[in-house]
């Protein structure tokens, strides 16, 4: 008797290899039949925590200039939102960009915030929320949160802007150019911003102050009291113009801007009103006690850079000849970092959450 027990059939063979081949595929198919099935708060989680990275750790695209200071016409140009003032800045948020995200005017929900912020073929619901612990900040947007949904809660420092405040008698010259002595009824105040000392004189972001990304705001008050017989009698100053003026080490000493209409990145406000003022020229517009110049974010970044030296010059034309503000290119206010002059940055604690469902 033959001993062929050993021996295999060509069909077994064929058989198995098929069975192998069909085992296989079939392997590689069932996470993409079982994905349905995975636990959907797992997914939500992960989905909530990548945008809260992104928000409070990115500061969005682009960045130069800032995405946050292009105007609703451009806001097709915004690749990414992010809050963090830089990628170095880790949960140090601007506020201007805060602001910027959570304006319904500008951005819908949730298009706008689908293609920019989520970045997923799926069509997640969310709702984002931010307020600092002293309740000043309390945003949010989205739907309302169900019964379940994904979320992450982030530390948030937010940081205000800088600003100062002039008190007008405390500038006024007596025997110099542009004081008693100098009978005119035209004076020009300048403030100085030298962004080279102001961007390299703080390193840390958190508390600098950056004329070229941040918000500016100069507000020269109590000038009723600035004339040389005191109160000045209604109707005696009169603002006629706010040029703006740079120089840097490659440029002469030119003008560069001047305030002439209604402009939403630089405002003028006359006597604490909280409209605007139209226009300087013409007319000129009569000033009782104060005067305040708010530069929006990025106004002086297409004018300016981290060399230049910029100059806001305001001219104050009086009925008299009562003098009362020292001469512009003497002792021009500085904006720095003495806090006996400028408002320093604050940064302001708070929490941002986001739920997705």
């Amino acid at each position: 008797m033959l001993d062929d027990q050993g021996n295999l059939s060509i069909d077994f063979l064929a058989g198995m290899t098929i069975f192998m081949i069909a085992l296989i595929w079939i392997s590689t198919m069932v996470p993409g039949l079982l994905i349905t099935l995975q636990g959907k708060t797992i997914d939500y989680d992960a989905v909530a925590y990548r945008t809260g990275a992104i928000l409070v750790e990115d500061p969005g695209w682009p960045a130069s200039p800032p995405w946050d200071n292009l105007n609703d016409l451009q806001k097709g140009d915004i690749q990414r939102f992010g809050l963090s003032i830089t990628k170095d800045t880790p949960n140090v948020l601007s506020l201007h960009k805060i602001n910027r995200f959570f304006c319904s005017t500008a951005f819908s929900y949730p298009s706008d915030y689908q293609s920019r912020l989520i970045f997923s073929n799926f069509q997640y619901l969310f709702n984002i929320s931010l307020s600092t612990f002293d309740r000043t900040i309390n945003e949010s947007l989205g739907d309302v949160k169900p019964d379940g949904y994904g979320h992450i809660r982030r530390y948030i420092k937010i940081k205000y802007p800088s600003n100062t405040t002039i008190l007008a008698p405390n500038y006024l010259n007596s025997g110099v150019s542009g004081g008693l002595s100098d009978n005119t009824t035209t004076h020009v105040f300048s403030v100085q911003l030298n962004c080279t000392q102001l961007i390299w004189d703080e390193t840390n972001v958190a508390y600098q102050i950056n004329p070229l990304t941040e918000q500016i705001m100069v507000n020269i008050s109590n000038l009723n009291n600035a004339c040389i017989f005191n109160p000045c009698p209604p109707n005696l100053i009169s603002l006629s113009s706010i040029k703006i003026y740079r120089q840097n080490p490659s440029q002469p000493f030119g003008q560069v801007r001047e305030y002439l209409s209604s402009d939403p990145q630089f405002n003028v406000y006359i006597d604490g009103s909280n409209t605007p003022l139209p226009a300087l020229d013409p007319p000129s517009v009569n000033v009782n006690n104060n005067v305040s110049v708010i530069f929006s974010p990025g106004f002086f970044f297409g004018m300016a850079s981290d060399s230049s030296q910029m100059y806001v010059n305001y001219t104050f034309t009086l009925a008299n000849p009562d003098n009362f503000f020292n001469n512009t290119f003497t002792t021009p206010y500085h904006y720095d970092y003495n806090p006996v002059r400028v408002t320093q940055p604050l940064l302001k604690e708070g929490v941002l959450e986001v739920a997705v469902w």
